[in-house]
C-alpha cells in the first residue's frame, strides 16, 4: 500500500529550497494564500472565505501565519511547519498582522513576492500597511523552486 502523507522534512526542504530562490531573485518574503503553494509548502488545506488566512514565508526563518481567531484551534493542528501563529479578531486588521510580520522579517521596505492568486482587497490592504515594500509576483521564485502551480483556480496571469 502507498501512501500520500508528506513527512515534516519534506516540507522543510521545500521551504528551504523556496528560500533559497529568493535569496536568488532578491525576495524578502512571500505572501500566500490558501491553494495549491501553500499546500505544497506547508501541507495545510483551507479554504477560502472572506476572512484572511495567510502564509508568510520570510527569506530566512520559520514560516508565519496570519488567521482569525475564532479558527486557531484548528488551524494550529493542521499546521505542521513554525510556530509563528498570529491571530485577528473581528475589530483587527489581518492585513496589519501581515505587515508587522514583514517589518519583523525585515521585508517592510524590500521585495516581498506575492502569489498571482492572492486576492486584491488582501493585497491592496497589506500594500496600505506596509506601502514602502516593492510588490512583485511570486510565481517566477516558486516555479524555479518546482512548486507545482498548474492547478491554481482563478490566476490573474502574469509573471
Amino acid at each position: 500500500m502507498q501512501t500520500t502523507e508528506v513527512s515534516d522534512a519534506t516540507y522543510r526542504s521545500r521551504i528551504e529550497k523556496v528560500q533559497e530562490v529568493m535569496k536568488e531573485f532578491g525576495v524578502q518574503a512571500l505572501i500566500i494564500e490558501p491553494g495549491p503553494a501553500m499546500m505544497y509548502l506547508t501541507g495545510v488545506r483551507w479554504g477560502r472565505s472572506e476572512r484572511t488566512f495567510a502564509l508568510v514565508l520570510p527569506l530566512k526563518g520559520e514560516p508565519s501565519y496570519v488567521l482569525p481567531g475564532f479558527e486557531e484551534m484548528r488551524a494550529r493542528e493542521l499546521i505542521k511547519i513554525g510556530n509563528d501563529v498570529r491571530i485577528w479578531q473581528e475589530d483587527e486588521s489581518p492585513q496589519q498582522k501581515i505587515a508587522e510580520i514583514l517589518k519583523e522579517r525585515g521585508a517592510a521596505a524590500g521585495r516581498v513576492g506575492v502569489d498571482d492568486t492572492v486576492r486584491f482587497f488582501v493585497f491592496d490592504g497589506i500594500r496600505s500597511k506596509a506601502p514602502k515594500a516593492e510588490y512583485v509576483s511570486a510565481t517566477t521564485v516558486l516555479k524555479k523552486a518546482g512548486v507545482d502551480l498548474s492547478s491554481r483556480p482563478g490566476r490573474r496571469g502574469g509573471n
